[in-house]
């Protein structure tokens, strides 16, 4: 007689869908009922500490292997909860899973298990908190969500009481699935779309957005293949990793060999597929994207898989290197990164290709459409909601009707409908929002939760982690970002024991930002620290031209600029602080001096693509005991060719470092080139070459025009000292 789980797995053979099983017992009753549910040629993944007797049949994976599985797929995956689990993995798990398949969560005795240890809440725990510590509601969501939407197992039912809750299951579920034909209408419709890219107007770019299952990759290389037959000669395909992009080749590799035509394949090995066809040869490669940006390939199209997971500035170069381009990209990354593509690289498409157009796929095929996992996985990480319109009304009330609070975890974690609310906030508002945001949110004993309401909604949030407080003699600390980076970098170990809130999330509702929300909230928090005898408030940051003024402006200080740049955003990462002790406001003045000694070099060695604009903005805030008048006279020389470069340079790149604000009068272009080369010191032709100059009389001819309208404004070429209002 089959089994509970063999009947639900020949159901869900029918209806192409899949399903969250929950076994709550022990090891020994749980390996029984897994026995005999999957065939010897089915693929298997155990996160999670694999029992001997299933040894030979499934693959051992840790949670650091998930983001490399993304765009695979297996039969069934089994998460040990007592092994660890995260938002984020529970996401890429069961986006591996294809149709027929089984999500098996093992826990303990079900009224128990929330209350256990989450070895993977680690990450989110400063020293000297460990996972023993860690608040129980993200467990206790999980539970509430499993309850409702899985099938659930307990070595306490009896067998009557489990055929009894499988049939109930059954019941609710259809008994075959509609058949479906492949390509379906949405990648029939990304066909169509592609070919107007490649055939149509340049510099139209096409944006294929979908959630994962969707087949967005292989129509990819069902494309590849119709464009080369219609008439294009090579094709390139690129992404983070060729694992994410090489279901568009085997989709490409299946369509020639099922083609009865006179197609001669030459070449089929990873990542390069060549035929002939009509006497022509077609190449459908991949390139991966940093050798793009240093070799530009004359491809007739190029596509770009997994967008979101590659940096906004390199999306943005190929953009501009390539005038017939396809970019694919999951919005429900489970990295976060799809929101950093949708808020982010779009800014730039509708600045330099403002007729791009997009699409959106819809039907699964990977599985039927209202999958039960996808579903029950899309509710609990809180990814099935669109963030809500603010009504009219509220949009004309006055900055002064907003109401601002702190919220407990506790009280977030009761009210259901205001954690969806603010966490979809964070999503649609933030670019690095993800799941285990949630989960940091829920189990995280030192995070400050700050919301602003404007008639009741959620508007604003901001997100805040206790750090510091320590003492000098701790070893491994674990967490204090802020804190450890600028002991590490700029002072004393006894800066550890000054405490600080770290701002890590301010969010604003797409339809209320620009009016002050953020300004108001960063206030709110000011005035909760200084009660809370905080020393002093941080943040660390994604530099851009928008972001890093905004917090110059609330008078933090940038106080560190780091020189490897983000994976997702591409940029650098600024760590900002304000004092709010006299103990911190003389910890945070040394470290000050300190980095304003050292920016300057760390520019010219390690920080090219740091912009003009943030450069400036960073200088205004160094602070000169007095100015230097022979300084403003070395630009004289230069503007009238008294003194060439080369021996005048230094006192040049000194009146830069001091005069900020002069140059931040003359136009984005001159900008970019004096930084580039008077601040950052690169080679003349370099220079020429970024920005389109003919050579070195190029750029000199740019540089003392740059001087000439200093020269003509000398009120403004003055120390910033006087003008930015002191912090400490």
């Amino acid at each position: 007689m089959p089994t509970p789980l063999q009947l639900l797995r020949s159901r869900l053979r029918q209806t192409q869908h899949r399903a969250l099983v929950v076994l709550s017992g022990s090891a020994d009753w749980q390996q029984r009922q897994l026995d005999c549910v999957w065939q010897s040629n089915e693929s298997i993944l155990w996160a999670g500490s694999v029992p001997t007797v299933f040894a030979n049949q499934v693959q051992s994976i840790k949670e650091s292997q998930y983001k490399h599985l993304l765009g695979q797929e297996v039969d069934s995956v089994v998460l040990d909860i007592q092994s660890g689990f995260s938002a984020n993995g529970l996401g890429i798990l069961s986006g591996l899973i294809r149709a027929g398949g089984l999500l098996v969560v093992l826990t303990p005795d079900s009224a128990n298990w929330t209350g256990l240890p989450n070895p993977e809440n680690h990450r989110f725990l400063n020293t000297p908190y460990t996972p023993d510590n860690a608040l129980p509601f993200f467990s206790e969501h999980l539970h509430q969500n499993f309850e409702e939407q899985a099938i659930c197992f307990s070595q306490q039912q009896s067998a009557a009481e489990t055929r009894q809750h499988l049939d109930t299951y059954l019941a609710n579920t259809p008994n075959t699935s509609p058949q479906q034909t492949l390509p379906t209408l949405d990648q029939q419709q990304a066909l169509q779309q592609i070919d107007k890219v490649a055939f149509g107007h340049r510099k139209r770019p096409l944006v294929i957005s979908a959630d994962r299952g969707r087949g967005k990759t292989s129509a990819l290389g069902l494309a590849a293949i119709q464009l080369l037959l219609q008439g294009k000669q090579h094709i390139v395909l690129t992404a983070s990793r060729y694992d994410q992009a090489k279901m568009a080749f085997k989709q490409a590799c299946s369509v020639l060999k099922n083609d009865n035509s006179d197609i001669e394949i030459e070449k089929n090995k990873s990542g390069l597929l060549t035929f002939k066809w009509q006497n022509q040869l077609k190449t459908f490669e991949f390139v991966a994207p940093d050798q793009l940006i240093i070799q530009p390939t004359q491809a007739d199209v190029l596509m770009v898989d997994e967008a979101a997971h590659l940096p906004t500035p390199l999306l943005t170069e190929l953009l501009k290197r390539h005038h017939r381009m396809v970019f694919a990209t999951t919005l429900h990354g489970y990295e976060g990164s799809g929101r950093g593509f949708e808020l982010r690289f779009k800014k730039t498409l509708n600045q330099l290709t403002p007729d791009w157009k997009q699409l959106h796929l819809k039907t699964p095929i990977r599985w039927a459409e209202d999958d039960p996992l996808e579903r029950l996985i899309n509710h609990a990480l809180l990814l099935d909601e669109n963030l809500s319109p603010i009504e009219q009304a509220c949009l004309e009330l006055p900055a002064s009707d907003l109401q601002i609070k702190t919220l407990s975890t506790a009280e977030l974690a009761k009210n259901t409908a205001e954690l969806r609310s603010l966490f979809n906030l964070l999503v649609q508002a933030h670019y690095q929002t993800s799941p285990n945001d949630l989960q940091q949110l829920l189990c995280a004993p030192n995070i400050k939760l700050f919301v602003a309401y404007q008639a009741q909604q959620p508007v604003g949030v901001v997100l805040a982690v206790e750090e510091g407080k320590i003492a000098t003699q701790s070893e491994r600390l674990h967490g204090h970002l802020v804190p450890q980076l600028l002991k590490n970098h700029y002072t004393q170990p006894s800066f550890l024991m000054l405490s600080t809130w770290r701002i890590m999330r301010i969010a604003v509702h797409p339809q209320l930002q620009n009016r002050g929300i953020g300004k108001q909230l960063i206030t709110f928090v000011k005035q909760q620290a200084k009660q809370a005898r905080v020393d002093y408030l941080s943040s660390s940051f994604g530099a851009t031209n928008d972001l890093l003024p905004f917090w110059l402006q609330q008078n933090f200080i940038p106080l560190h600029v780091g020189v490897k740049r983000d994976k997702s955003s591409g940029s650098h990462t600024v760590v900002v602080c304000q004092s709010l002790t006299p103990m911190a406001q003389q910890a945070l003045a040394a470290i000050q001096r300190e980095f304003q000694q050292q920016f300057p070099h760390v520019l010219m060695e390690s920080l090219p693509y740091f912009s003009a604009s943030m450069v400036l903005e960073i200088l205004k805030t160094f602070r000169f005991k007095k100015q230097q008048p022979h300084l403003q006279e070395a630009l004289v020389r230069y503007q009238n060719s008294e003194r060439v470069y080369e021996s005048i340079s230094g006192q040049l790149w000194e009146w830069s470092i001091r005069n900020p604000l002069a140059l931040s009068q003359v136009s984005s272009n001159q900008q970019a080139v004096w930084c580039d080369k008077v601040l950052k010191k690169r080679p003349w032709q370099e220079v020429a070459h970024s920005h389109h100059l003919a050579g070195r009389k190029g750029v000199e001819k740019n540089l003392q025009q740059t001087v000439s309208q200093v020269i003509k404004n000398p009120s403004k070429a003055i120390s910033p000292y006087a003008r930015v209002p002191k912090a400490y």
